[in-house]
């Protein structure tokens, strides 16, 4: 069985820090503004919070970190930069950012904070995926897509909302049901279709994900279409 660690969670009862305990790992807050020194006192130092809280924590920290202590950040916009002012004291410095379900990227200073941040993911059951800190503006726009697909999906359900009566008795199994089906794409249809949508903001929307799908699929028609809808057509 891997060693037992006493975790410091710096910004307290964190999903992360609470993935930790459950692994069997102590785990206990601390309040590095009102006594930095209390990080000497643990294995892994936890700083999963917001960016900058997260470099004003290490600037507080800086003078009690330990030779080969852990840190661990979870801000997917930088890399391990965050823990220079820790990393001067020899101690390991480490990235991993939960991406989705149990998959993690992660990142750290050298091979052997790589080697580690493996096996601290593996601990709380989760999957790391090594990454270069240069890739991370492109993560991060990726998950903001993401992100973004849930106003697609609420613009859709706005619509069934209004179409169909007593859809809201059945909103929860839309919500977790696949991707809706694709349908043909003409002009012609696409015209029916877009000026079925009420919203101005929704239609806009439509029109621009028509756009890109023709523009993935080389459909120049589409893409055509989409451009004279932008131009008031």
């Amino acid at each position: 069985m891997p060693p037992r660690l006493l975790v410091g969670a710096v910004f307290g009862p964190s999903p992360l820090a609470e993935q930790f305990e459950r692994a069997g790992h102590t785990v206990r807050p601390l309040d590095v503004r009102e006594d930095p020194g209390a990080v000497a006192h643990v294995d892994l130092v936890l700083l999963d919070g917001p960016l900058a809280d997260i470099r004003t924590a290490s600037e507080l920290v800086a003078d009690y970190a330990r030779p080969r202590q852990m840190f661990l950040h979870t801000a997917l916009d930088e890399g391990q930069q965050l823990l220079d002012e820790v990393e001067t004291s020899h101690a390991i410095t480490m990235c991993a950012h939960n991406l989705f379900d149990n998959v993690w990227v992660t990142s750290a200073a050298d091979e052997l904070g790589e080697t580690v941040v493996g096996l601290l993911i593996t601990e709380i059951g989760g999957v790391s995926l090594r990454i270069n800190d240069q890739a991370r503006p492109l993560i991060a726009a990726a998950q903001e897509l993401r992100a973004m697909e849930s106003v697609v999906r609420d613009d859709a359900m706005e619509l069934l909302t209004h179409a169909v009566p007593d859809f809201e008795a059945v909103v929860q199994q839309f919500l977790s049901a696949p991707h809706g089906q694709r349908s043909a794409h003409d002009p012609e249809h696409l015209e029916r279709l877009v000026a079925a949508v009420p919203d101005p903001g929704a239609k806009r929307l439509f029109v621009d994900l028509v756009r890109r799908r023709g523009e993935v699929d080389g459909d120049t028609d589409t893409e055509l279409w989409a451009i004279h809808k932008y131009e008031g057509g």
